[in-house]
Parts: C-alpha cells; structure tokens; sequence
C-alpha cells in the first residue's frame, strides 16, 4: 500500500518529468513527418525516372521492330536503327536498376530511423535481406542485358562497315532474308559476314525478334501508362504513409498524457 505521502512525491515526479517528455515526443512527431516527406519526395523522383526510363525502353522496342522489318529493304538504315535500339534498351536497364537501388538506400534508411523513434520492434537484417534478394536478380539481369547489348551493338557495327565496302554481300544478304535463292556458298558468306544481324536471319526468325520486341514494347508502354498515372496522383510511398500513421500514434499518446498532466496538475477537487 503506498501511503499519501508517497502518492504525492510520485505525482510531483510524474508532473516534473512531463515536460521532458512532451518535448521528446513533439521532436520525435515531427522526425517521422520529415522521414515521410523525405521517402515521397525521393520516390516520386524515382517515379519520374521511371517515366524516362520506360519511355526509352519503349523507343528502343520501336527501333527494334523498325531494323528488322527494313532489313530486306535497306541494309545500313535497318542496321543502325538495331544497333541504336540496342543501346537504348541497355541504357534503360541500368537506369532502371539504378533507380531501385537509389529508392531502396533511402526507404531502408527512413525505415531505420523510423524503427528507433518509435521503439518497436525492427530487424534491420531481414529488411536489408529482402531488398537485396529484389534487387541482385535485377543486377544479374542488367548485367546479362548489358553485354548482349555490347555484343549486338558491335555485330551492327562491323556490318554496316562491311555492307559499305561489300554492296554485292548486301545483295546476296537480302535475297537469303526474303527467301530468294542462293547459293550453298552466298549463304555460308551472308552467315559469316552478317551473323547476328537482322542481314542474317531468316523471315521466320525476324518475325519471332519483332514479336519479342513488341512483347517488350507492350510492357514498357502498360509500365509508362502505370507511372504516369501514379505520378498524376502524387506519387506517394506506402512507407512514407506508415510513418506518418506513427506520427499519428504518438500525437495521440501525447495527447492523453497531456490530459493525465493537466489533469494532476488541477489536483482533486475541493
């Protein structure tokens, strides 16, 4: 049983400490609100670069398409548009990965801070896991992309530079892609010359290469349209709207305590 004595010096602790308390909850209220702003702002940039992202993987899709339905009809112009499709596409990957990884660092980190200003419960680890595990499949496939981009890129090159110097191998090149006849040894030199290119393929491959590069084109452009609509609503972070929900939290321990305070500090009434 505690005695009135006692009653009393623990309500002059309680009133004395409130104001530490209320000034240590306001700092950490308004923390988690510039966490928050700071995840939207940073993830509606990331949503823009997402926008120029897509839209230069959509460019490269149309290019694509574009190099092989002319590679019957115009050898250099089919191959620099392939060349140029191809180094559209590889640049859109890295930035599309880097983008991830630039929204991954700062949600992480707000996550972090968020964790330590309201106490509860947070495994740093699993959260840094998870994100890894999404983004190292997406390095590996940037990397993948990457070189056959370099790859593609050289192969169009070194034709065009051979299409300019070799017009009778341009020659033999189209009639080999339209299905016209040629020789056991014309096509052996197409192969070897134009392997890789559009130069080199045969109609029913360049039609599975426009498909793919359509397939491609489609996802770039539902991606663009699903961007461009989120960015038009504010592009904000589901993460960005926990933080603020614990702000809110505490905004509504503080205020209860507040009416404890006032409360001890009117006393009993007479």
């Amino acid at each position: 049983m505690y005695t009135e004595a006692e009653d009393q010096l623990s309500k002059e602790r309680l009133l004395s400490a409130f104001p530490k308390l209320k000034a240590e909850l306001v700092e950490r209220i308004r923390k988690l609100h510039e966490l928050a702003d700071e995840v939207d702002r940073v993830h509606k940039n990331c949503t823009i670069s997402n926008i120029v992202t897509g839209s230069t993987g959509a460019a490269s899709g149309v290019l694509s398409i574009l190099g092989l339905g002319l590679a019957p009809f115009t050898a250099g112009t089919s191959l620099a548009l392939l060349a140029v499709g191809a180094g559209l596409g590889a640049a859109s990957a890295v930035a599309q990965v880097s983008t991830s990884i630039v929204e991954y660092s700062s949600e992480s980190s707000a996550k972090a801070q968020a964790s330590h200003l309201t106490s509860t419960d947070f495994d740093k680890g699993k959260v840094v896991a998870k994100g890894l595990s999404d983004i190292i499949p997406q390095i590996s496939s940037l990397a993948v992309k990457s070189v056959q981009a370099l790859e593609n890129i050289a192969k169009n090159v070194r034709a065009i530079k051979l299409a300019k110097v070799k017009p009778r191998l341009v020659v033999n090149a189209r009639r080999f892609v339209t299905a016209q006849r040629v020789s056991v040894r014309s096509g052996r030199q197409v192969q070897k010359a134009f392997g890789g290119t559009a130069l080199a393929m045969t109609k029913g491959a360049r039609i599975m290469g426009a498909a793919t590069a359509g397939l491609c084109l489609v996802m770039d452009v539902v991606n663009l349209v699903k961007d461009s609509e989120h960015l038009q609503k504010g592009a904000k972070a589901e993460s960005a709207d926990e933080m603020r929900q614990q702000a809110r939290e505490l905004e509504n321990k503080l205020e209860k305590l507040t009416k404890i305070y006032e409360s001890l500090k009117e006393g009993p009434n007479p």
